[in-house]
């Protein structure tokens, strides 16, 4: 579910429609999602943020509906850049997530479970400045054993 491939360390000032097209992609091309996901994404987005205040730092956990969706799988990116994302609980309001993680749930997948295992790990800014300076292959170790999908 998670792979070095679709882990990625964004540097760079990008746009938030540009980094979740990039981690999009990288699910579709391994074959987790269909065409329509990004747009899925997209439009959830706009309608429903996903940024995250937890006080000490800030995550988003992207997402949309079963029907974009093959098989679960994430997809990760490590914010270093600042990329905004609009709040879940202040819309009008926008945070610098450090940690994105882009999901796709598939129906046999527990989405409770999953939500819960990722606020566990990502709630804990320990864990989060770890990841922020973890490899990529660090943090498919890590995503991979502390996330549950039953």
């Amino acid at each position: 579910m998670f792979s070095v491939n679709r882990i990625f360390t964004i540097n760079r000032p990008i746009s938030r429609t540009d980094l979740l097209t990039q981690m999009a992609k990288s699910l579709h091309e391994d074959g987790f999602v269909k065409e329509s996901f990004l747009q899925g994404v997209l439009d959830r987005e706009a309608e429903y943020p996903t940024g995250i205040d937890m006080e000490t730092h800030s995550i988003a956990i992207p997402h949309t509906e079963f029907e974009h969706v093959n098989k679960t799988g994430f997809a990760v990116a490590i914010n270093h850049a600042g990329v905004e994302f609009h709040r879940s609980d202040e819309p009008d309001s926008v945070v610098k997530p450090t940690v994105v993680v882009l999901m796709a749930i598939d129906p046999s997948c527990e989405k409770v479970a999953v939500i819960q295992s990722l606020f566990a790990l990502l709630s804990d800014i320990e864990q989060v400045n770890k990841i922020a300076r973890n490899s990529p292959q660090e943090n498919a170790k890590l995503f991979t054993e502390a996330i549950s999908t039953r």
